[in-house]
């Protein structure tokens, strides 16, 4: 019995957790909690089943916003901005854009020469939606989903379109033209 109620009482971390989500309001304790497919995600541990691929899919996708102009590429150098700024998209935490950045991260792809993909309509609506919503593509993805959480609006994410497109942007210098 007393192993019971021992296994029953929560560490000290998940208390502290606890406690920091009711200390911080409402507004915070809505934010921690799990949409549906985040607790999909952490059911499966990231490895969704093939039969709930599709409709996760659909989900996600429909849960983009696109900019009210409809232009999916902006400015690449409002997109340099935000792709260093570690308050907005802060994308060199992961990735490597410019070449001659040298404190960027390598969890991520890199991103030298995106460019060469080219500007088609395909290739951009692909970058601006993997950019707003990660999961819109790859299911349960590690790269957040910065338009979803409104990290980054339709217009900063198609500055980082631009930054990562544009013939003109750093991260494209080295390409043959």
């Amino acid at each position: 019995m007393l192993l019971g109620v021992a296994l029953s009482q929560q560490s000290p971390f998940q208390q502290r957790v606890n406690q920091a989500i009711q200390s911080g309001g409402p507004e915070f304790q809505r934010s921690m909690q799990q949409d549906p497919d985040q607790a999909l995600c952490s059911q499966y541990r990231d490895r969704l089943p093939a039969e709930l691929v599709p409709a996760f899919l659909e989900r996600q996708r429909k849960l983009i916003k696109y900019p009210a102009d409809g232009k999916l590429m902006g400015d690449w150098k409002k997109g340099e901005e935000l792709f260093t700024n570690p308050r907005k998209g802060n994308c060199y935490a992961c990735h490597t854009g410019d070449p001659r950045e040298a404190g960027a991260g390598n969890m991520g792809p890199g991103l030298v020469g995106y460019g060469a993909r080219g500007t088609s309509e395909a290739v951009v609506k692909y970058t601006y939606d993997k950019i707003y919503n990660a999961w819109a593509s790859m299911p349960c993805s590690l790269m957040y989903r910065a338009g979803y959480h409104g990290i980054l609006s339709p217009e900063d994410t198609a500055h980082i379109v631009a930054f990562l497109l544009d013939p003109a942007s750093p991260v494209n210098a080295n390409l043959k033209r």
